[in-house]
């Protein structure tokens, strides 16, 4: 059979949207194996997705997880033929006759597997059970298992919906940074460690100087490429364990946790000088042009109730910036420094 080129894209779309490769030993999959192997007596059963270079076995009961060529998987066939393949001995069934699993002295002899079938139709796998001994199915069995096919990529599809809903409820559309949900949530937990642990937390707030000004020499869509690129050279100069927020606007929130109290200011002086250094390369926007960021450090009062201290402390720092001139920094103690 000549390769369908269509499909094979397809299918490796779907299987890159779904993030399924991402999953592989995911509970809830390995239980959808465990009730095949039930359903039908079988010595095991997996849950494989085929790419264009191997068999993944991402889920399994009785069988260990990893990849196997997808020119010798039995399932391949399967999934080009795109329809159950239900074998009481695999061994005569010409369509495996060049496969190792059915080859040497304890080959694979009952074989069920059924496709996994997307909502829109493509094919990215199979739920795949297997014995060593010769065994038949009743009609019963096979309805259930179709039943298990059915709901475990029903789960797949709803869990790729529940991560996008995620991700699009707490992230800012336009520039990819968090918002202020998952800010609330973050500084809420911050001040609850820094009770119990002490520590300290920082946060530099971050505005873009003259923006207004941008908007209407270039345009909004010129301002929003602005932004875009803005978001990406703050998550380059942040640590990895910080937290990049779009606040609204032009504003730009960096939060800094578990930073030690006797290390606080060298560890904010460094993000603050890495974010002016940042804006100092002219962005290709409107033809290209420099800019530059004020910005605010603040971090809790010692008498801080609750964590609006913090951001209030920012605020008040990033104003002090504007006013001592633009690219530059300002501690919440007053302190101002320039880029």
């Amino acid at each position: 059979m000549a390769p369908d080129r269509a499909a094979d894209r397809r299918r490796l779309d779907a299987i890159r949207r779904l993030g399924v490769l991402d999953r592989a030993g995911d509970p809830a999959l390995t239980a959808f194996a465990r009730l095949a192997a039930f359903v039908t007596g079988a010595a095991a059963a997996a849950v494989h997705i085929l790419d264009d270079e191997a068999q993944r076995r991402i889920a399994a009961d009785g069988a260990p997880l990893g990849d196997h060529p997808r020119e010798d998987a039995m399932c391949r066939v399967v999934v080009d033929g795109e329809q159950r393949i239900v074998c009481a001995d695999a061994v005569l069934e010409p369509r495996f006759s060049d496969s190792s699993f059915v080859r040497g002295d304890d080959p694979v002899r009952f074989y069920a597997s059924l496709p996994l079938r997307t909502s829109d139709g493509t094919v990215i796998g199979t739920l795949c059970c297997w014995d060593t001994v010769v065994r038949e199915l009743g009609d019963e069995q096979l309805a259930r298992l179709e039943d298990l096919a059915d709901q475990l990529i029903a789960r797949i599809e709803l869990t790729r919906v529940a991560i996008d809903l995620g991700h699009a409820a707490s992230h800012d559309p336009l520039t990819g940074a968090v918002n202020r949900l998952v800010l609330a949530d973050r500084l809420a937990q911050a001040f609850a460690r820094r009770a119990r642990h002490g520590g300290d937390v920082l946060v530099a707030l971050a505005d873009v100087d003259a923006f207004k000004g941008i908007n209407d020499t270039f345009g909004h869509d010129a301002g929003d490429e602005l932004l875009k690129e803005v978001a990406r050279r703050l998550r380059a100069a942040a640590r990895a364990s910080d937290l990049v927020v779009r606040l609204g606007g032009d504003e730009f929130l960096i939060v800094l946790g578990d930073v030690p109290v006797e290390s606080a200011a060298t560890v904010a002086e460094g993000v603050a000088r890495r974010v002016c250094q940042a804006f100092e390369r002219p962005f290709d926007v409107g033809g290209g042009f420099t800019t530059s960021s004020s910005i605010g450090i603040g971090l809790f009062p010692a008498d801080a109730h609750d964590a609006k201290s913090l951001l209030s402390s920012a605020d008040l720092g990033m104003y002090a910036s504007k006013r001592a001139g633009r690219g530059g920094w300002t501690f919440a103690s007053g302190d101002t420094r320039a880029a």
